[in-house]
This record gives structure tokens, sequence and C-alpha cells, in this order.
């Protein structure tokens, strides 16, 4: 199909033609199977004739002769279209009657004792029907030949009698299709209207139950498509609201610091500030840092295209050599189990939500306390643990840690809420599912992520 063809078009570029061709066909071996039976009828006609001579041939002496009244010959020889011949040869080939120099067959017959076969005379195309006698004295052939001004007139009349109707019934079968094509594309069209009227900020889906069977699936492909856009748009205005909230209070710290910090004078006050606006500056970083993870890892964020084969523990190892400082600083034992396991996923994605795991698990563990990750082969799945022995999370807040901006009342250190939320994005990413457990020990908390293996 071109670009720029449309559906009518193509339905109508495919059907005409091949109706037209298929009436011209049909036309043409009605033609030919009715002009062979009146040329049967026409040779049958010679043939009854060369008969009718054939009664009228005598054997006197030994020699064939022809006892043909004056009468018979004129009748014989009378038609009001054509010329008709006849000739009688005997055994040996001798003029017994009729006109010399007729066509003679090439061969005699093998199963019948008469051929048809065409032929001219002083200039005229004939059709001749040789009639094989046997008689006493030998073979006799008999001759009877007619022009074609009949058959012809008869070609013309089958001809012009069959055309007219044709031409008239591929006509009306022309205009059947064009109207049974538009018809049967209205439905397309008020669709096509229907989602033309609409604006750009309206992604309601678009009915499915007055749309004909064959674009349904496509009408389900649409709407899941304007499903995923509203929701990419909608997480893109929460994301907006959501940043524009968050920072603007560390924004606002971070101005009356520095104004601060503008009026002392004493050294140990403005040290003090600085200290102050130093931590305001870090937290502000940290807040940008997660809000711009969390936009990445939504689905809105990412092509297909960036899938690929990861190794779990691989990614573990690489993001160990970041984390296993910051838990020695804090006088946390942080250790590693890994099994190796494969996954497709986003790479950049997966070290994100591993450090949004460790990040969560080192600021809320204690010091002296104890962190595990693992990655391993569990129920089917490629599983990835994150396990601490902190103060844990109570069941009733078990599903809105996962809530954006959502922390637990007493919790300790300056968090902002995104950890978890961002975790639970990345995971939906990739098709896989976050659960949250309280470990073996009844201590703490342990977080599995659970992926597909590849195959």
């Amino acid at each position: 199909m071109k670009p720029g063809h449309s559906l009518r078009q193509l339905l109508l570029g495919w059907l005409l033609p091949s109706l037209v061709i298929l009436l011209v066909v049909g036309a043409i071996a009605a033609y030919l199977i009715t002009l062979s039976a009146a040329t049967q009828a026409y040779d049958r006609a010679l043939l009854d004739e060369a008969l009718a001579i054939a009664k009228q041939v005598r054997i006197e002496n030994g020699r064939a002769v022809l006892n043909l009244p004056p009468i018979a010959h004129q009748v014989l020889l009378t038609d009001k279209f054509d010329h008709i011949y006849y000739l009688v040869q005997g055994p040996n080939g001798e003029f017994i009657a009729g006109h010399k120099g007729l066509p003679l067959p090439e061969k005699s017959p093998v199963e019948e004792n008469w051929v048809y076969y065409d032929g001219f005379y002083y200039g005229e195309r004939v059709r001749i029907a040789a009639l094989f006698v046997p008689s006493e004295a030998g073979q006799v052939l008999v001759l009877m030949a007619e022009t074609l001004v009949k058959r012809e007139r008869l070609i013309w009349e089958i001809l012009l009698g069959m055309l007219v109707p044709e031409i008239l019934l591929v006509m009306a079968t022309i205009w059947l299709v064009w109207f049974g094509v538009k018809r049967g594309l209205a439905p397309i069209e008020r669709l096509r209207k229907e989602i033309a009227s609409r604006s750009r900020h309206d992604l309601r889906p678009v009915p499915e139950n007055t749309a004909p069977a064959e674009v349904q699936p496509m009408i389900k492909a649409l709407n899941t498509l304007l499903q995923k856009l509203d929701g990419a748009l909608d997480a893109q205005q929460r994301f907006i609201s959501d940043a524009a909230h968050q920072l603007r209070t560390p924004l606002a710290a971070l101005q009356t610091q520095v104004d601060l910090a503008l009026h002392q004078k004493n050294d140990g006050d403005l040290r003090l500030t600085l200290q102050r606006l130093f931590a305001a500056t870090e937290r502000t970083v940290h807040l940008a840092n997660q809000l711009l993870t969390l936009a990445r890892a939504e689905p809105a964020g990412h092509l297909p295209g960036e899938m690929q084969p990861v190794d779990l523990s691989q990614t573990v190892q690489e993001c160990a050599q970041e984390w296993v400082p910051r838990a020695l600083a804090k006088n946390i034992d942080l250790g590693f189990e890994l099994e190796s396991v494969q996954i497709v996923g986003i790479p950049l994605l997966i070290r994100e939500l591993l450090a949004n795991l460790l990040d969560n698990a080192i600021r809320y563990t204690p010091a002296g306390g104890r962190i595990t990750v693992r990655t391993m082969v569990k129920e089917k799945k490629a599983a990835l643990e994150v396990e601490d022995n902190g103060p844990g999370i109570a069941a009733s807040d078990a599903d809105a840690v996962f809530e954006r901006f959502y922390r637990i009342k007493g919790s300790p250190g300056d968090g902002c809420g995104l950890g978890l939320a961002i975790v639970k994005e990345i995971a939906r990413t990739h098709n896989a599912t976050v659960e949250l457990k309280t470990p073996p020990s009844g201590q703490g908390t342990l977080v599995r992520v659970n992926f597909a293996l590849t195959t």
C-alpha cells in the first residue's frame, strides 16, 4: 500500500479490476460455449444435407451415379445468406457430380464416417462436411460446403447480445462495490471524526462496541496506548507538583542560611551557619537526585531498546565499592551472599534500585548493625534481597512506605521518603514485584525484588 492511499482506494483498487476481469472472463467463456453449440448445429445441418445426397447415390454398371432431380438440386443449393456447394466423388477419385475444386479432406476419419473442416473455394472461406459412404464399387466421398455468412452473423449477434448485458452488469457491480465499500467503511470514518474532534487533553478510551469486529483489536491497542499516555502525563504532572512542593522548603532554608551568613560578623557563628548551609545543600542535592531518579524510573522515562542482559551478582559487586565505605563509616557490617542470576533489564536502573535499598538500610540501621545483600533463584524467580536488623517496618505502614514522600512517624535521619517509591517504580518498569518481609530473626526489614529469569 503506497503512502497516502486510503483504505477505500485500496479496496476498490483490488475489488473492481478483479470483478471486471471475472465478468469479462465469464462473458468470453459463455460466448465460446454458445458459439461452439451453434457451430455444431450448423455442422450437423451440413452433414444432414450430405446424407441426403448420399442416399441418392446409385451403383450402375459398377459405377457410382447421382440421381438427383432438378427440383431437389435447386432446393439443396438455395440459401438466403450463404452459397452452398457440393461434390460427389467416386471410389477412384473420379468426379460424379457437384462443384469441382472443393477442398478435399486431408485424411479419413478414424471412428466416424464423416469429418468437418475449413477451406477456401473461389477465394471465400467455407465450412465443409465430408461424408465417406461405403458402396459395392468402393468408398464414395460426398462433400457439402457453405460460406460463413450465417455463422459470422451469429457471432456478432451472440457478441452484441452478451456485451450489452455484461456492460450493464459491470456498471451495476461497480456501483454496488463502491456503495458497499463506502457503507462498510462508514464506522471507521465515524471513528476517525470522533478521534479528530478531541482536544489534546482528552485521552478517554475510544468506544469499542460500535466498531466492526475487525477494527476492535486496533481500537483496544489504541485505548491501551491512550491509557499508557494518560498515565505518563499524570505521572509527569505529579512529578512536577511533587518536585515544586518538596524543593520549596529546602531552597527557602538555603536562602535563609545564606542571608544569615551575610549578616554575621562573628567567626564562630559564621562557621556554624556555614555548616548548616552545607547540610541544607546536601539535603537539597539528595532530594534533587531522588526526584530525577524517580522521573527516570517511570515508564515514560526509558525506551524498550534499553533492556539488555544483566547479571544481578555482578551489579551488586560493582555497587559494593561505593556502599561498603559508607557502611563502615557507621560501623555497620555489610555482607554479601551472591549467586549468579541472569535477568533482562536496564543496568542503570538496576543499580539505582540497589542503591536506594542500601541507602535506606544504612540510613535506618543503627551503628553496630548488620546488612546482608543476596542474589539467588527463589521460586523460579531471580531474587535480589537486602536484609537489615534495624527497627523494622510495622505492618500498618507496609503499603504506605512505597508511596512518594511518605515517612514513618518518628523515623530518624533526614530522608525524603522517596527511596522505596523509586524501588517500586523501577520494579514495575521491569515487570518485577517487591515484597516487604520480616527477617527470620524477627528483627529488622527484608526487602525482596523478584525478577523474571532469562530463558
